[in-house]
């Protein structure tokens, strides 16, 4: 049996809440040459309304094979959709940068999600860059 409620005030109905999408996109190239220019692009979306918003989206590069981890996103509250943007120089030939990031979706109706709308796992998934709530790509410098 499905229920439909309606709240005359906001126009909000279950099925409307079933149709929310979200979304996180981490936008980098695959490779680039010694000393190129990199652009990265960390997108989070939420249309589920009722509320909901952007909570944390946060986003990190690594170019020591992950050792350490420098930020460049750690935003928190920001509305239904942001994005953001880093430019780097690759490196030397034969390595690489490593990007991270992931993102909360907080205060709608369906609580602490991940961009699937899956309940945050804050302990585990979060804590540990898994995926979700993260997601990862991996830039190789190759020679000129």
């Amino acid at each position: 049996m499905l229920i439909v409620m309606v709240a005359l005030w906001g126009g909000w109905t279950a099925d409307s809440a079933l149709a929310a999408t979200r979304s996180l996109s981490l936008s980098a190239p695959a490779s680039v040459s010694t000393g190129a220019g990199i652009t990265i692009e960390v997108s989070a979306d939420t249309t589920a309304g009722g509320g909901e918003r952007i909570g944390f989206l946060h986003g990190e590069y690594s170019t020591d094979g992950g050792r350490t981890w420098t930020g460049f996103c750690y935003e928190n509250n920001i509305g239904p959709s942001d994005t953001r943007r880093l430019d780097l120089k690759a490196g030397a030939a034969g390595s690489t940068v490593q990007v991270r990031a992931r993102v909360a979706f907080r205060d709608g109706l369906a609580g602490d999600v991940d961009y699937r709308g899956a309940a945050i796992r804050w302990h585990e998934t979060w804590g540990k860059w898994r995926e979700p709530p993260a997601k990862s790509v991996t830039i190789t410098v190759t020679a000129e």
